[in-house]
Parts: C-alpha cells; sequence; structure tokens
C-alpha cells in the first residue's frame, strides 16, 4: 500500500507557484491582445473612437456631442460607415470592399468648437487611408474636407495639424487650409 505525506508548507508553495503561473499567463495574453489590436490602430491619441474588423458581425458606434453617431457594419459590398441623425441613417461613402480594419473619431482638428468625423480605413497591413468630414456653418450635412494617407498610423494635435508616422519610424507634419488641401510643415 502507498502512502503519501505532503507537508502543509510544501502545498502551500505548490499552489502559491501555480497561482503566479497562472497570472503571469494572464497578464501576456493581455498585452499580446492589446498589441495586436493597437498595432492595427489608425488613429491615436483620441478619446471617443471605435474600431471594427473585416468579417466582424458587430456595430460598433461612436455617439458625439452633438448627438450624431457614426456606425461601422460589414456588408456584402465591404465596410460600411453610416451616420445617424434624428433617426435618419446617411451612408457616408460607399462601403469598402478592400478594408481590412476601420476606425471612426470625433475631433476637433481646426480648434473652431466644431467636431469632425474622421474615418480611418487600413486596406493593407502596411497602408491606411483616413477621410475627414466636416459640416460647413447653415449645413445639415457632412461633406467631404480631404483625405490623408499613409503606413502606420496618424495623430491629430487639434491645431490644424496632423502627424503621419511611417513604419520606419519617420514623421510627416501636415497643416490643412481652409480649402481642405494641406502643406507639408516637416518631415
Amino acid at each position: 500500500m502507498l502512502s503519501f505525506t505532503h507537508s502543509k508548507s510544501s502545498l502551500t508553495k505548490s499552489r502559491t507557484a501555480g497561482k503566479k503561473k497562472f497570472f503571469f499567463l494572464v497578464f501576456i495574453s493581455f498585452i499580446s491582445i492589446t498589441s495586436i489590436s493597437s498595432a492595427q490602430e489608425i488613429i491615436k491619441g483620441m478619446k471617443n473612437t471605435n474600431s471594427i474588423k473585416k468579417g466582424s458581425v458587430a456595430l460598433p458606434q461612436v455617439r458625439f456631442k452633438t448627438g450624431e453617431m457614426v456606425m461601422m457594419h460589414n456588408t456584402d459590398d465591404g465596410m460600411s460607415f453610416d451616420i445617424i441623425k434624428n433617426g435618419k441613417t446617411t451612408p457616408l461613402f460607399d462601403p469598402c470592399a478592400d478594408c481590412v480594419f476601420g476606425q471612426t473619431a470625433e475631433f476637433d482638428i481646426d480648434g473652431d468648437g466644431k467636431t469632425e468625423v474622421i474615418i480611418g480605413t487600413r486596406l493593407t497591413p502596411e497602408t491606411f487611408e483616413v477621410k475627414i468630414f466636416h459640416k460647413e456653418e447653415f449645413q445639415v450635412e457632412y461633406a467631404l474636407f480631404t483625405t490623408i494617407s499613409g503606413q502606420d498610423h496618424c495623430e491629430f494635435l487639434g491645431d490644424n495639424t496632423v502627424k503621419i508616422y511611417s513604419l520606419d519610424g519617420k514623421v510627416s507634419h501636415l497643416k490643412f487650409k481652409s480649402d481642405g488641401t494641406w502643406i507639408v510643415l516637416d518631415n
């Protein structure tokens, strides 16, 4: 007949080691999930933002201070971005069939007190496109203000400028003009 004897301290040590391993694995999983999702992120440094991946059945939304919201969803035609105001749904642009990741944000890019709708789409792991929609004074609908593109991500500074980061770490700093065109400040 076999008999096993364990001291109380050896059981406590094995439980403690098991807990440490468990928490370590949870921590590593959290870091890897966070890094994967932030690696696709296009628009960085904003608080009111949401995103969607190709094939997802989720319906992420960004609610604006003005009561409007942008809903993102995947359709048979591609990734769609619709603005919803007073119960009326209006597509901002045609569905993007080539998009693998989409992101929406609300931000006042020029500091005039009015927020713009910013839509970022990742076409490949190395390219993105950001469309900025602006509502002119006395207008009801948002209109395309300008489009920028890049490799890694962009960051809006709130002073009518944007920094666009490339995969090799280079930064382009652009300033928007009132007509939607932009000039390069520095590289």
